[in-house]
């Protein structure tokens, strides 16, 4: 418990420590963490060497934040105003400087992994033994050895680094949206003449977890699981994920608010990114095996990083095997870089189409990019009240809310067939991604067909 522990304070305190370099800070190197690293968590400070911050510092620091939090949460809800520019995703990956993701080939016994784990100065902190796989803790000096030792082992199959992950999207907190371009756009106000659906559908939103407590989203969150502090609560600390479960299941007709794509769907939330908006390829990996295991029929992922290693795939790949439909965000570099793991072969990766129906600046395109959605929507804030939320994390909640709106009309569509028949119905735009933005009356017709 003790090692969990630690592991678990190493990854919240590089969680903050990408959100600082997000907002300007010097970006993180990577084969170490730059000097604002230390002093964010006592327990990371020992691990990467750090000197101990004096009283005065850490008290200067904890005036910051309580002064940020203050004046984000304290802004009222008016008129809609334009959204902020979104923050666009590093091209660069940036990896965890102590921790390795170890899986071992089939038949090596647990206590013979530990063994050689042991030999090399590593030390497992937890297992996803879905996917075979351990994430280790080692000596960030010694790190790129112990790598280079593992991979030239016959017990294993392979071992790479853990890359920091982050979310694709921003929100503006003070401001009331009343206005959905996007649903007209993309074909739900049509289908929903026909049908709202009839069978429920769990979405798993795999995120900085969801506020339950939103008026928009009352009786539609499951308790779900925390895998980022380990307790019993997926609250949200962020904002991020409580915006992607509204756009996707926020309640309709209800009279406040906005209205989700799926009336039908409920939302299982999966916090796997810490309070500022950024997590770790591991903890992202088990939480799809969570998800999956746990009975979500379509996962959000409005997040990811340029890199991707095997262990995130693996993960995408137990979902499909158990007939999960896994959605991901392309990435908001406004490049034609291959993001993950919305990348990965059988996922639905989706790009930021706006309301004259081309893809937004910030929008990552190219043939890999499987299809758009409107990239700015309706969102329930945080603290309260309602705001535009924009980036391709907003552009991906359409999809997955479509894939369960679907699904809620004929919940023995596989996902392969829920992928065609998207696809196939998206509407062409002039350019930018491989089959076009998402009409959910076309794919509502196509599906009954």
């Amino acid at each position: 418990m003790q090692r969990k522990s630690r592991i678990r304070a190493l990854c919240a305190a590089f969680f903050l420590a990408a959100g600082l370099a997000f907002a300007g800070a010097s970006p993180a190197a990577a084969d170490g963490p730059p000097g604002f690293l230390c002093g964010l968590n006592p327990v990371v400070s020992a691990l990467i060497g750090c000197a101990t911050a004096a009283p005065a510092q850490q008290q200067q620091q904890q005036q910051a934040q309580s002064s940020s939090s203050s004046s984000s949460s304290s802004a009222p809800a008016s008129d809609l105003q334009a959204a902020p520019p979104v923050a666009f995703s590093s091209t660069k990956p940036t990896y965890l400087p102590g921790v390795l993701l170890v899986r071992f080939k089939s038949g090596v016994s647990y206590r013979r992994g530990e063994s050689l784990l042991a030999g090399l100065g590593a030390q497992t902190q937890v297992r996803i033994p879905q996917l075979r796989t351990r994430i280790v803790s080692v000596d960030a000096a010694d790190r790129n050895r112990v790598l280079a030792r593992l991979r030239a082992s016959r017990l294993v199959a392979d071992a790479h680094l853990d890359e920091l992950l982050h979310t694709s999207g921003v929100m503006l907190n003070d401001t009331f949206f009343s206005r959905q371009w996007g649903l007209k756009l993309a074909g739900f106000t049509t289908a929903w003449a026909k049908t709202h659906g009839t069978r429920p559908v769990v979405v798993a939103v795999l995120d900085t977890g969801v506020n339950a407590s939103a008026p928009d989203l009352a009786g539609v969150v499951h308790s779900g699981a925390d895998l980022v502090n380990g307790d019993g609560s997926a609250a949200d600390d962020n904002g991020h994920g409580t915006a992607v479960a509204g756009v996707i299941a926020a309640l309709g007709n209800n009279g406040i608010g906005g209205a989700g794509v799926c009336w039908k769907c409920s939302i299982l939330p999966i916090k796997v990114m810490g309070a500022d908006g950024n997590g770790d390829l591991a903890t992202v990996a088990a939480g799809i095996v969570r998800a999956t295991d746990m009975g979500a029929k379509v996962i959000d992922l409005s997040l990811g990083g340029p890199a991707g290693e095997p262990t995130l795939q693996q993960a995408v790949a137990y979902a499909a095997s158990k007939g999960v439909l896994v959605v991901a965000a392309a990435g908001n570099s406004g490049l034609a870089t291959p993001f993950y793991p919305a990348n990965y072969p059988g996922v639905i990766s989706v790009g930021g189409t706006d309301p004259r129906d081309s893809l937004y600046g910030w929008s990552e395109h190219g043939p890999w990019v499987r299809v758009s959605a409107p990239g700015c929507n309706v969102a329930p804030l945080l603290h309260g009240g309602y705001g535009e939320f924009c980036g391709t994390s907003s552009a991906t909640p359409m999809v997955a809310g479509l894939a369960g709106y679907l699904l809620s009309v004929r919940p023995t569509a596989t996902p392969v067939q829920l992928v065609a028949v998207i696809e196939k119905t998206a509407r062409r735009i002039r350019t930018g991604v491989q089959f076009g933005r998402i009409d959910a009356a076309a794919a509502l017709a196509a599906l009954g067909r």
